[in-house]
């Protein structure tokens, strides 16, 4: 038990200090990235969309689930994937059709790690989207980035 807190303390500690002073005395700092999908009138049961940083100013350090219930757990991606600046992310509902999501719902956040001072030039696309029955909808992404300390 020792040891373990004694790794989380250094872990933590070593964050803090990449923080202030970046990679290669670079400035560093955090954002969450909202990724949103508009399904307009269809009740929108899972989706697969693609998320990059097309810049390589940005890490991708987490991800986590959306606001409405059907999409409110963490979406499916692979770990070793968002160590890079892409990621394909993932998620479905068994809900039925009446308590699935219409219209613009965010369904996920990025968080990323931004080293320098360029702006991350952010990338979304839409891979498939389904309805209850598993047939392609129309959804369309978008991103809002959040500024964190």
């Amino acid at each position: 038990m020792k040891s373990l807190l004694f790794v989380i303390l250094t872990l933590f500690t070593d964050l803090l200090l990449a923080q202030e002073s970046g990679l290669n005395g670079q400035p560093m700092r955090f954002c969450a990235v909202d990724i949103y999908l508009d399904s307009a009138t269809v009740p929108m049961a899972a989706y697969q969309v693609e998320f990059s940083v097309t810049n390589g100013v940005g890490k991708i350090v987490g991800i986590e689930g959306g606001e409405h219930q059907a999409f409110r757990a963490a979406p499916h991606y692979d770990p070793k994937a968002i160590q890079n600046e892409r990621a394909i992310i993932a998620a479905f509902s068994l809900l039925p059709a009446n308590a699935l999501p219409t219209g613009r719902t965010r369904v996920a956040t990025v968080h990323l790690m931004i080293t320098g001072n360029t702006e991350p030039q952010l990338e979304v696309r839409v891979q498939v989207a389904a309805d209850t029955q598993g047939n392609k909808i129309t959804a369309v992404a978008t991103l809002e980035k959040k500024e964190t300390k």
